[in-house]
């Protein structure tokens, strides 16, 4: 679904809260790809940080 406008109602969260969290969630998947991209380029370097960072994710995702 697009649009949901009860979606924080629904998972009890005001606007703020959601804002802040959603925002640190994507400079965190942003960061995670550049360091995907310069694996890619070297994969010597940050060899389980990608997947250890969605990992991560996925645990506070869940947990939420």
């Amino acid at each position: 679904m697009i649009f949901d406008f009860y979606h924080l109602k629904k998972n009890s969260i005001n606007y703020a809260s959601h804002g802040i969290r959603v925002i640190k969630l994507s400079f965190v998947l942003i960061g995670l790809g550049l360091v995907g991209i310069i694996h890619g380029l070297l994969p010597f370097i940050f060899v389980d940080t990608v997947s250890n960072g969605i990992k991560k994710i996925a645990s506070r995702l869940s947990n939420f």
